[in-house]
């Protein structure tokens, strides 16, 4: 579904990654490992648009993508979760949902989709009319996924989805990126929760300084000792 090949960003003179490959599979949960810093955020911005390679290309279903805009990416079906969740703090849970449906395609069916969105996530439901910049950081986490749910994805890219949430909080996120896994969205998943990312993920990457120095099956990757000794404390 997605592919990336040989890639290079940089910031001013600095490659942030540099010749990195990697493949998304349709329908699979893909995981992207590394320390911070090591450049994954660059490749999420990059596939999303945000961020303008040096070289390389990235494609979506065999066509060229790099070099598009962030809408016509999103418009795609590409939606990215960002880290830091980048909501609107003063505009409520309703409103930050809808702003994800702004698409034409996802307006057309916003009100089915926020129903869903609302099974999902009840708490978000019990505060539709709340303020965002209220809500508990877990809570926010769960607004910054259904926003990008409402833009009906056909990749959805979460960047540390359980960033300084709680172990339960964290538990309930990972659950529902395989409950919709399930249902047949493909997710890219940026995560410093490597035990639980690799487990719940069908392949991995792991990025160093900007480039892929490991992948494979998740499952492989959890049992490699590089993996354990450095990732997992083991």
């Amino acid at each position: 579904m997605l592919r990336i090949d040989s890639i290079t960003a940089k910031y001013q003179d600095l490659s942030a990654i540099s010749e990195v490959s990697l493949d998304v599979e349709d329908g699979k949960i893909t995981a992207l490992i590394g320390s911070n810093g090591a450049g994954k955020t660059t490749i999420l911005n990059s596939v999303s648009g945000l961020k303008e390679l040096s070289s390389g290309r990235i494609y979506w279903n065999d066509r060229i993508i790099s070099g598009s805009s962030p809408d016509q990416i999103a418009a795609l079906g590409v939606i990215q979760v960002p880290e830091g969740r980048k909501l609107f703090p003063a505009m409520t849970v309703e409103e930050n949902l809808e702003l994800g449906a702004y698409l034409p395609g996802p307006r057309r069916d916003w009100t089915k989709t926020r129903k869903r969105v609302f099974e999902l996530f009840p708490r978000l439901e019990e505060r539709r009319k709340q303020y965002t910049g209220s809500l508990s950081g877990g809570e926010q986490q769960m607004v910054a996924v259904g926003r990008a749910l409402m833009a009906l994805p056909k990749l959805l890219m979460l960047d540390e989805p359980s960033l300084g949430l709680a172990p339960i909080v964290t538990d309930e996120i990972f659950k529902i990126i395989v409950e919709l896994n399930r249902e047949g969205l493909t997710a890219l998943v940026v995560s410093q929760e490597v035990l639980q990312t690799l487990s719940i993920s069908n392949a991995a990457y792991l990025l160093e300084n900007g480039k892929i120095v490991l992948h494979g099956a998740a499952g492989a990757m959890l049992a490699d000792p590089k993996v354990k000794e450095s990732y997992l404390g083991i």
